[in-house]
């Protein structure tokens, strides 16, 4: 029942009750009748400002219920046959929080989930899921929440596929649970960190890193760093990412490199990612990509491969989109690396998006 309902329901039991006391106990004083009476109003008061204070609460909290479903359907080539499936590329749903606090300060939480199209559609683990405080002196979150050097990869991760960036994606650290992070802008310029802490975890390969970089925005471009170390056993793996993205006219260009390395013999990665946009119209883009993954190893271990993307997008409205796409790997060790072959894909999909707030 609301708050008015609710007053307005008492307000003439109020008013009566003097005389019910009365009739009750005609040896009830005054005095005691006028105590009852006060004690009725200051209860009132009571509730009308719990109304008051419910209002603010609910003013000062926002939410939104968002997501993205992108199904597939493609063929992938080999010399040896053809492979058609229905895929999904990273398809998602999850909601987000804020609250004024009482401090001036704003409370927050995330939690996102993977949609598993490919398969039998369950919900399946989750990407993000943290709650963080914020203010003048920056942002502080705990939980699993992306990492600074896929923050800066970010500028190149444009198509619509699973395996993105094309060659940051062989080895690149992404999403990782138990961090604490921290952010701050200083204008143009964001500075970011985290740290994982596995606790029992900890004897796990790769199980705590610390990771920490920096992204300017301009008017229409971007530059970004960032630099990555994490404990494996016998090894510690230290990379570091290099970005920047200008936009010209219709035009969009990215770039991208990591570099990866570890204290033991042919234990140093590079990946280069180069990537293209045109806005033909308001509702078609071309998308262009390539890459080179190189990791140094022996010729019959070597994964060594350059993939070439490119991309029609149809957008039919903010949240709508079609799209064809084909790509092309090339490994240069597959004549005697057996694990690795060339392939062509040629996939067709959709990608329908929702951000309800309230």
């Amino acid at each position: 029942m609301k708050h008015t309902r609710l007053k307005s329901v008492l307000l003439p039991l109020a008013l009566a009750l003097p005389i019910f006391a009365a009739q009750a106990a005609e040896d009830v004083t005054e005095a005691e009748l006028q105590r009852q009476f006060n004690e009725i109003k200051t209860r009132l008061a009571q509730l009308e400002q719990g109304k008051v204070v419910t209002a603010e609460q609910e003013s000062n909290t926002k939410m939104s219920f968002y997501g993205t479903l992108r199904p597939t359907f493609g063929v992938t080539s080999t010399d040896d046959n053809d492979s058609w499936d229905v895929g999904d590329a990273l398809s998602r749903i999850g909601f987000t929080a804020e609250h004024k606090l009482s401090n001036g300060m704003i409370g927050f939480t995330r939690g996102e989930f993977k949609v598993q199209i490919q398969g039998d559609a369950h919900f399946g683990d989750a990407r993000k899921a943290y709650v963080g405080i914020k203010g003048d002196f920056g942002r502080v979150a705990i939980g699993k929440q992306d990492t600074t050097s896929y923050a800066v990869m970010g500028v190149v991760d444009i198509f619509n596929r699973t395996n993105t960036p094309l060659a940051y994606d062989d080895v690149g650290v992404f999403r990782k649970q138990e961090l604490v992070s921290y952010r701050k802008s200083f204008g143009n310029l964001q500075v970011r960190g985290e740290a994982q802490f596995s606790g029992e975890n900890d004897d796990i390969d790769g199980s705590e890193l610390f990771n920490a970089g920096a992204i300017y925005t301009g008017s229409d471009y971007t530059l970004g760093f960032a630099y990555l170390t994490r404990d494996f056993t016998g090894a510690d793996e230290n990379s570091i990412a290099v970005t920047a993205s200008k936009s010209i006219g219709d035009w969009y260009f990215a770039a991208a490199y990591g570099g990866f390395s570890r204290d033991v013999v042919d234990g140093d990665i590079t990946t280069i990612d180069v990537v293209a946009t045109y806005a033909i119209n308001s509702e078609y883009k071309l998308l262009f990509g390539a890459s080179q993954f190189d990791d140094e190893q022996a010729e019959v271990n070597s994964k060594d491969v350059a993939r070439f993307n490119t991309t029609l997008e149809w957008q039919g409205s903010k949240d709508f989109r079609l799209f064809i796409e084909y790509q092309h790997n090339e490994y240069d060790n597959d004549d005697v690396n057996l694990a690795v072959s060339d392939s062509d894909q040629l996939t067709v999909g959709m990608r329908y998006n929702f951000d309800v707030k309230f």
